[in-house]
Order: C-alpha cells, then sequence, then structure tokens
C-alpha cells in the first residue's frame, strides 16, 4: 500500500513536470492559468491525503496498544512482548510515510512556485 501511494506520487510529480514543459512552452496565460490552478489542486489533494495517512496511522498504533493492554492484563508477557515489537515497526513504518508525504508536498509548492515565477517572467515578459 506504502509502496503503491509512492510509486503513485512519482508518477504525478513527472506527469506534471512534462505538463509544465508544455504549457510555459506556448506561454499561453490560458494555460499558464490552468497549470497553477492544477498545481494548487494537487497541494490540496496532498494535505487530504497526509491528513487521511495520519489519522489511519493514529488508528492502527490504537489498536496495537490496546491489544498490549489486553495481554498484559491476561498475564501473557510474551504475546505483548511481540505485540510491543509490533508497535515499534509500525511507528516507524509511519514515520517514514509521513517523510514521504512531507517530501511529496514540498515537492508540489515548490511547483507551484516554480510555475508563479514563470508565468509572472512570461507575463512582463509579454508586455
Amino acid at each position: 500500500m506504502k509502496f503503491t501511494k509512492l510509486s503513485m506520487a512519482a508518477v504525478m510529480g513527472i506527469f506534471i513536470l512534462s505538463a509544465a514543459g508544455l504549457a510555459f512552452a506556448t506561454d499561453d496565460p490560458g494555460t499558464v492559468k490552468a497549470e497553477i490552478a492544477s498545481d494548487k489542486e494537487n497541494i490540496q489533494a496532498e494535505r487530504a491525503e497526509m491528513k487521511e495517512n495520519a489519522t489511519e496511522a493514529k488508528t492502527e498504533e490504537k489498536a496495537i496498544q490496546e491489544q498490549i493492554k489486553t495481554a498484559r492484563e491476561s498475564g501473557d508477557a510474551e504475546k505483548a512482548g511481540e505485540l510491543k515489537e509490533q508497535l515499534i515497526e509500525t511507528h516507524k513504518s509511519n514515520v517514514a510515510e509521513k517523510r514521504e508525504d512531507k517530501q511529496a508536498l514540498h515537492a508540489a509548492k515548490k511547483e507551484l512556485r516554480q510555475d508563479k515565477k514563470a508565468a509572472k517572467k512570461a507575463y512582463c515578459g509579454s508586455r
């Protein structure tokens, strides 16, 4: 699941870069505006995905913590230890996913800034 999201983000990034190259090759103000609007939508989508992933991660970790609590209450120290290891690995995985999400958001914001800069340059250069 995490690999799929990463590969999807990579494909989106390649698509955005290629679309940006085509948009600025024409220097059409309408196309540039559409590209900027598309970048803004991508940023909103990235933020929504980050929130969804964070909520999912919290729920997953809380469920494991609850299982640990139940195992300790029943006196099963071995099961509690195994679950604690699982919690640690899950947390590491969730932190790594959060970093990847932040990097994707940063890349989308950078793309938006570049598009705005190019649009400003094209607009000022056409006068």
